[in-house]
C-alpha cells in the first residue's frame, strides 16, 4: 500500500501535504486496489492512529501548521492494528430497534477502547439513508484496536453479535417510487 501510494503521489506531482489513501483489498487472491487519494487529513483516520502509534494524525498537522518538526511516534499506541468497520445490514428494512445507550455502554466496556457511532434511529428507512453502497446498508461504524486481524476481526463480529438491531422487513407495495 505505501509503494502504490507513493507511486501515485509522485505522478500526479504531490508534495509536502496531508492525504489519505484508501484502499479495498481482496484476501481470497491478495489483491490489492487503490479506490482514492484524498488531499486532507481523514478524521475519521485520528482514532486508528491514537491506537497504533499513540498519536492522532491531527496532532502532526498542528506541529507542521506551527512551524514545528513533527515527533512521530511509530508504535507507541496501545495496538498492533486498528481498523474502521462499517456496520452492515444487506436488506431494506426499517429501523424498529437500535442498541441502547446501556448495551453499547457494555460493549465499550467489554471491549477497552472501542468507539460506536451509530447512522440509523428506529423508524429509518435504509434504502432513504444518503451515500450507501450497492451491496449494503451501513447502520454506524465501528473503531477497533487489537494485536493480530484475527482478533480484529473476532472483536467486530462479537460487537455487531451485541448490538440486537431490529428490522421490519419492506413488503413489495411499499418499494420506493412504487
Amino acid at each position: 500500500m505505501i509503494n502504490a501510494t507513493e507511486r501515485f503521489l509522485r505522478h500526479i506531482g504531490f508534495d509536502n501535504g496531508c492525504f489519505n489513501a484508501e484502499f479495498m483489498w481482496d484476501q481470497e487472491r491478495d489483491k490489492l486496489w487503490l479506490i482514492e487519494v484524498n488531499n486532507r487529513i481523514s478524521q475519521s483516520h485520528s482514532d486508528l492512529f491514537y491506537k497504533v502509534d499513540g498519536m492522532s494524525n491531527h496532532e502532526i498537522a498542528i506541529d507542521i501548521a506551527q512551524g514545528l518538526r513533527p515527533t512521530i511516534p511509530y508504535r507507541k499506541g496501545k495496538y498492533r492494528i486498528a481498523a474502521k468497520y462499517m456496520i452492515p445490514h444487506y436488506e431494506d428494512g426499517i429501523v424498529r430497534r437500535i442498541p441502547s445507550t446501556q448495551e453499547l455502554a457494555r460493549i465499550e466496556q467489554r471491549f477497552p477502547d472501542t468507539h460506536i457511532e451509530l447512522d440509523v434511529s428506529p423508524g429509518t428507512r435504509l434504502s432513504e439513508l444518503p451515500n450507501q453502497d450497492s451491496y449494503r446498508y451501513v447502520l454506524g461504524i465501528l473503531f477497533l484496536g487489537a494485536d493480530s486481524p484475527e482478533q480484529l476481526q473476532r472483536k467486530f463480529e462479537a460487537c455487531v453479535d451485541a448490538m440486537h438491531f431490529e428490522f421490519e422487513p419492506i413488503q413489495k407495495t411499499q418499494t420506493s417510487g412504487q
